[in-house]
Formats: C-alpha cells, structure tokens, sequence
C-alpha cells in the first residue's frame, strides 16, 4: 500500500493537467482552476478515510471542519465577529470530536470506500454540495470529475503496490485496493448506492445544462492549441 506522501504526490501529478486545460481553455478563470487544482489533489486522499491511524484521515476531516466552518458562516451569515468565532469553532470541534470517531467506528480500512462506486459517490457528492453551495454548474461538473480522477488514481496507485516486481508474485491485498463493489460488506455498499442515487436525482433537473455545458467543453477543447505555434511551424 503506498504511504500518504506517495498518494498526495500522485493525485497532484493527476489533478495538474485537468485544471490547467480548463485554464487553457478558459471554461474555468485563474482562481477556479486553483480550486480544482487543490480539490484533485486533496481527493486523492480519499479512499483512506476508512484508516483510523492514516495521515489522510486527520488532514481530510481537518479541512472538511473548516469548510464546514466556512460554508456555515458563508450561507446563514452571522451580525457579530463574536458570534461568527463561536459558531465556526464549535462546527469544526463536532467534525473532529464527534463526526470523526464514528466514523472510524463504523468503518473498515480497504472496505467499501476502496471501491470505484465509492469513487462515484464522492464525486457525485462533490457536485451536488458545489451546487448547494450556489457555485455554477460548469466548476461543480468539474470538480465531480477531478475527485473520481483523485479517489481512482489512489485505487490505482494501492494496486500497484500489491504487485511485488522483484519477485515477480502478488501480495495477499492484491485485488481488495480496487473494486466494483466491495462484496463484504452488502449494508455499506447499498448506502453507498441509495447516495449515488439521491445525487442523481438531485442533478437531473440540470439535465438539459448539462448537456450545454458538455457541448461547450467540447468546443473549447476542439479549439485548444496544444502545441506552440513556432514548433507546429517548424514541424511543418
């Protein structure tokens, strides 16, 4: 299994060329692409979150404390700075001292959460917590995509490890990294699957703004210059 610093490096090197095309192709501004940037690398952390003891689990539910925090104070805006403190510290006290430890009760390290339907979940969760947060549907669509790249290039990475080259043998956690489904655990995986669902559902009414937006992506990147004019010159 590779450590957190390996999983971190990958799904930066991933989530690089997605922001930066979205930049080049200008669907996305300066600051937006930055926030996809970070939001693919931080996803890549997280099929750990089912380790009690991993690095990932106390950097993601860290970050998820002050954006809860944030989003908190963002929505229902509060009339004093006093106020404002205290609220945003007791959201992100309940995320690490309450929200956390049951989580790491009710889950198990490469369980359901090492799955490409987990994956799918944390991506659709991302685009529908975007929207929620009124952000426009062109960066929630983006940002859903960038976490499926970051949560499978972990899933992939792990798999990876499991492969022993030297002596040409697989370890015994070879196959439990990557997954459809994670068999064992049939109450988990259908939670997972009722929250796929509650998102789909929750997106189909932007179904026809979608469809404009895949439109618009595939314009722009028809468009997009890849090679630098004096080279194609050259070339030619």
């Amino acid at each position: 299994m590779a450590n957190f610093s390996t999983h971190l490096k990958a799904s930066t090197l991933t989530s690089a060329p997605l922001s930066s095309i979205a930049l080049a192709t200008h669907i996305l501004t300066l600051p937006e692409s930055l926030l996809l940037f970070s939001i693919g690398a931080l996803s890549g952390l997280l099929p750990d979150l089912d380790s009690d003891n991993s690095t990932s689990i106390q950097w993601l539910f860290s970050i998820l404390g002050f954006f809860l925090s944030a989003s908190t104070l963002f929505l229902y805006p509060l009339p004093s700075l006093i106020e404002m403190w205290v609220v945003g510290m007791v959201i992100y006290a309940i995320t690490i001292y309450a929200i956390k430890p049951i989580f790491e009760q009710i889950t198990v390290h490469r369980g359901t959460l090492h799955s490409i339907v987990a994956a799918i979940m944390f991506s659709l969760m991302g685009i529908c917590l975007s929207l929620f947060m009124l952000q426009a549907l062109n960066l929630s669509l983006l940002i859903g995509v960038a976490i499926f790249i970051g949560a499978l290039t972990h899933l992939i990475l792990d798999e990876c490890y499991s492969v022993d080259l030297a002596n040409n043998t697989l370890k015994s956690s070879f196959g439990t990294a990557m997954k459809l489904i994670d068999k064992r655990y049939p109450l988990t995986t259908l939670m997972q699957v009722l929250l796929i669902g509650a998102g789909l559902f929750y997106l189909f009414p932007h179904i026809d703004e979608m469809r404009s937006v895949f439109v618009i992506w595939q314009i722009q990147l028809e468009n997009l210059t890849i090679i630098p004019s004096f080279i194609s010159q050259w070339w030619r």
